[in-house]
């Protein structure tokens, strides 16, 4: 072949390719921007009754990694977002039995004041009776997020992620910001 012959090949390919991508459905729409708020990304847990002393401490926890995917249903008019939590979380004396409850969020401000724009997820921090510290990765959740009329607008939306805080426990928080 000729180099005039592979420039007319080359031009036709990249024609091809131009007119299959004019060809083609709409681009799917942006995954939301997923972030954790800094007052709630990390707890410090005190025994009931006691105060915030280093020896009344339980345990404290922080999200540490999330990953998550999403992919748009054009027929069900959701874009399903699916979401991997990590936390690390620290066992202090004041912790009994070893075991501890607690729960993060998943929150999409575009939806309040509808319930439904928040959702809880139990995690079980569950120490052995030698560790002291340990890492959780959640199951993998799936979150649907119902698309407006124009699903492109789902680009600008926010998720939330946080752990689920007291009231005392946001205000501990917000007091000892310097020492995270």
């Amino acid at each position: 072949m000729t180099f005039v012959q592979r420039s007319i090949v080359l031009l036709s390919t990249l024609l091809a390719l131009s007119a299959c991508k004019s060809l083609d459905k709409e681009e799917p729409p942006l995954c939301p921007h997923v972030s954790m708020l800094a007052d709630s990304a990390a707890m410090t847990r005190f025994a009931p009754g006691g105060g915030q002393e280093e020896k009344d401490r339980q345990f404290k926890a922080e999200l540490t990694s999330f990953h998550g995917v999403c992919r748009y249903d054009p027929e069900a008019k959701k874009m399903l977002f699916t979401l991997n939590v990590g936390i690390d979380a620290e066992r202090y004396p004041a912790l009994a039995g070893g075991r501890a409850d607690i729960a993060y969020y998943v929150a999409i401000p575009a939806f309040y004041p509808d319930p439904q724009g928040k959702a809880l997820f139990p995690v079980r921090l569950d120490f052995s009776q030698d560790s002291k510290r340990l890492h959780v990765t959640d199951d993998e959740l799936e979150i649907a997020i119902p698309m407006s009329a124009d699903p492109k607008e789902l680009g600008k939306y926010e998720v939330f992620l946080g752990l689920q805080l007291t009231p005392a426990e946001l205000a501990y928080n917000r007091q000892h910001r310097e020492d995270r």
